[in-house]
């Protein structure tokens, strides 16, 4: 597997965060926002180039209320292009987690 990646795992609901909306900032200035499926999980970017990343993670809107986080930004930096790169978020009202998976 190529490309970029994310699950966010709800721990308030114990379930994945569907629906949760992520902008994604790219290389070259590009930048667009996808929408988790029902599990939680989206390809973010098919194929990568190097170069900084900005997921921003809404999830103040997800969650259907400002508790504490309103938008989680994750910077990332894809060296190689060629490997796989997965961002898990684990979301909490008060917290959050995030690492590189596989």
């Amino acid at each position: 597997m190529k490309g970029l990646t994310t699950h966010v795992l709800d721990i308030v609901k114990g379930t994945g965060a569907a629906g949760m909306h992520v902008d994604v900032q790219a290389p070259g200035n590009r930048s667009f926002t996808i929408t988790l499926d029902e599990t939680g999980r989206a390809t973010l970017v098919e194929v990568l180039e190097a170069g900084a990343y900005e997921l921003r993670f809404h999830a103040a809107s997800y969650r259907q209320a400002a508790e504490f986080y309103d938008v989680i930004p994750v910077r990332i930096l894809v060296h190689d292009p060629a490997l796989h790169y997965h961002v898990p978020l684990i979301l909490s009202a008060y917290g959050y987690s995030t690492y590189r998976g596989g």
